[in-house]
């Protein structure tokens, strides 16, 4: 920091889950608030989890289960807890989303479950007097709310809003707002058009909105007039982890998800790789897959042959490092079908920050129109490919020359130092925190 940080701000942060780094390990709150000077936090979480996070101690939590009790003469939800760090790991984690409920999802579909959430956190009751009386003991000076595409977060911010007169700066990774989606489940869009108009209504409460996709500041600018911030997940940049050789053969190497067709993404990627592998005659290149899903039999067979493509199973953050390390192109792909394009091209995933300070290589595989794929093809500190003839295409360019490799190893270092450092990050949050305040 520099001039201006004799000014403590007491931040109110409105999280849609508990802030459990153990539960959500790229939880974008401690990336962007740990080591954060010249503030204080206070957190209202819609979660009944404990949390566990080295940064805040004082939460308001409204658990879901409570919630729903609520609707059938249970008494009104909401308490406060303070976090003890030195008893916090002794406390049972518990997720009690019903988005994440199995046996929900056994009943209905996703879009249905995701219904009733809305449902219940729409109609729940709230225990407004020991909120307010949270609310009166933090005297936040600025808010600012992690949304979700979701009812749950647009009522918590309405409500929050009632009896608090501070300044709102909400935060979204979600394309929540446009109708630009391909669906043809009935719940899908009435659950659209019924977030909208609480965003539409809230839009005017917001002194500031970030996201992670710059076509849709621009939207939102567009449609309300709301200012807008560039803002994604901060990088961890050492020179001395960036790549000056290249493996035999060529790693590129995925850790995520499989979720949103990703799996056919890197299905792609396989039989790509395998193609150049046969016509050169070697094992020039090899896909190495870790992800905590549960694999099928389907994904297994398109992506575990043993020889060009590998599902290692899980990595625990700090083994990545060293899976990174052995290690030449950081993959973070995305689904190409027409519904996951839409829906995830306002997303900028977290595991690219992770890619981006991994030393490798980074190579985007998504729809030309994903945040990400715009942000890196602009920059060109990435591998950028948007289909399996394209990718075919690099990793032949790459095979006459794997020296490319270490150029965008160092392109991708050099870009993360001068964007997504932290320090440069939370500089410019804490001059919009001033801003908002004065």
């Amino acid at each position: 920091m520099n001039e201006h940080t004799d000014r403590e701000i007491r931040v109110l942060l409105l999280l849609d889950e508990s802030w459990n780094d153990d539960l959500y390990p790229n939880n974008n709150m401690t990336n962007w608030f740990g080591g954060f000077e010249h503030i204080r936090l206070f957190t209202v979480s819609g979660s009944s989890t404990y949390p566990k996070n080295d940064c805040c101690d004082d939460y308001f939590m409204i658990g879901e289960n409570e919630m729903i009790k609520s609707l059938f003469g249970g008494k009104k939800v909401g308490h406060e807890y303070r976090l003890d760090k030195d008893t916090a790991a002794k406390e049972p984690a518990s997720r009690v989303d019903v988005g994440e409920n199995a046996g929900i999802k056994r009943i209905f579909s996703c879009e249905t479950a995701r219904l009733c959430q809305d449902l219940v956190w729409r109609f729940g009751r709230y225990d407004t007097e020991k909120l307010k009386d949270f609310l009166g003991k933090v005297k936040p000076d600025v808010i600012f709310s992690q949304r979700r595409a979701n009812v749950k977060m647009c009522r918590l911010e309405s409500t929050v809003l009632k009896y608090c007169d501070a300044p709102m700066l909400v935060y979204t990774g979600d394309d929540d707002y446009s109708l630009r989606q391909f669906s043809l489940s009935p719940v899908f869009w009435l659950r659209r058009f019924w977030v909208r108009k609480w965003i539409k209504k809230m839009m005017k409460q917001y002194r500031l909105v970030y996201s992670q996709s710059k076509s849709q500041m621009e939207e939102f600018e567009k449609a309300f007039g709301v200012d807008t911030e560039f803002l994604v997940k901060c990088g961890e940049f050492t020179e001395d982890k960036v790549h000056k050789t290249v493996h035999s053969p060529i790693h590129l190497v995925y850790a995520g998800k499989l979720y949103c067709n990703r799996w056919r993404t890197l299905k792609k990627t396989a039989d790509e790789i395998a193609k150049i592998n046969h016509e050169s005659g070697d094992a020039g290149f090899v896909l190495d897959i870790y992800t905590r899903d549960r694999i099928s039999k389907k994904q297994n067979r398109a992506l575990n042959d043993g020889v060009n493509s590998i599902i290692h199973g899980a990595a625990a953050p700090e083994e990545l490092a060293a899976i990174y390390q052995n290690s030449d192109i950081t993959l973070h792909v995305e689904g190409l079908d027409l519904r996951n394009r839409l829906l995830t091209r306002h997303s900028f995933s977290t595991k690219v920050m992770d890619c981006l300070g991994s030393g490798c290589a980074l190579m985007i595989f998504s729809w030309k129109e994903h945040s990400a794929y715009r942000v890196f093809s602009e920059s060109g500190a990435a591998f950028t490919v948007d289909s399996g003839q394209r990718l075919y295409e690099v990793l032949s360019e790459i095979r006459r020359d794997s020296a490319v490799i270490t150029d965008y190893a160092n392109r991708a270092f050099v870009y993360g130092i001068e964007n997504h450092n932290k320090k440069m990050i939370q500089k410019m949050l804490y001059e919009d925190f001033r801003k908002a305040v004065n």
